[in-house]
């Protein structure tokens, strides 16, 4: 079943690389958003549909053309060689991008949102390092070995396996920190409850 499941992935990406790969992106962002709901926030009932929508939305529309041209960029800059070398070179390029793509998607999310772009430049300023240097933990191992030993055109749906854990991280980091941290947040619901 894996196996048919894979070929036909294959096949449909040698077909449409971008459909296929905006569509297994969006699965991602969707997984990740109901993990980070369900299992990190413990919403249950309370799960936030609209923020899973948007998270669907941003994950397919913003993040699937960024990581598509990026791999597709450094693998033309320095050549398909799949040495350590050559990938330390990638990560290097793809590093630099880390910063600008996570303040997008946070821009992105608090478009979605209609939050005031002070709130959103805000939240860009404080939560965007912490959030790119968890990223690097997270993305340069990977990224190791998705450049030394994953062909190209396997790149997405490799970096997007481990992309449901960074997604779930994002989307909890990211719709979180506008509400303040959680000691934050518990200190007012009980000062509301007084």
């Amino acid at each position: 079943m894996v196996k048919m499941l894979l070929r036909w992935y294959s096949q449909n990406l040698t077909k449409h690389q971008f459909a296929m790969n905006m569509v297994t992106t969006g699965t991602v962002f969707f997984v990740g958003d109901i993990l980070s709901q369900q299992v990190v926030e413990k919403k249950r009932e309370d799960h936030d549909i609209k923020r899973t929508c948007r998270s669907v939305t941003v994950g397919s529309f913003y993040s699937t053309p960024i990581i598509v041209y990026l791999y597709n960029f450094v693998d033309k800059l320095f050549g398909p060689s799949q040495t350590r070398l050559n990938a330390i070179k990638k990560i290097g390029v793809l590093s630099l991008f880390s910063p600008l793509t996570n303040a997008g998607y946070v821009f992105c999310n608090n478009a979605l949102q209609l939050k005031p772009f002070n709130e959103t430049a805000r939240q860009i300023i404080t939560d965007v390092p912490r959030i790119v240097l968890t990223g690097y933990s997270i993305w340069f191992p990977t990224h190791f070995v998705l450049l030394t030993a994953v062909p190209l055109r396997h790149r997405v749906l490799f970096s997007n396996l481990v992309g449901v854990m960074w997604t779930c991280y994002l989307t909890h980091a990211s719709n979180s920190a506008s509400r303040g941290s959680g000691v934050e947040r518990r200190g007012e619901e009980e000062e509301e409850k007084l």
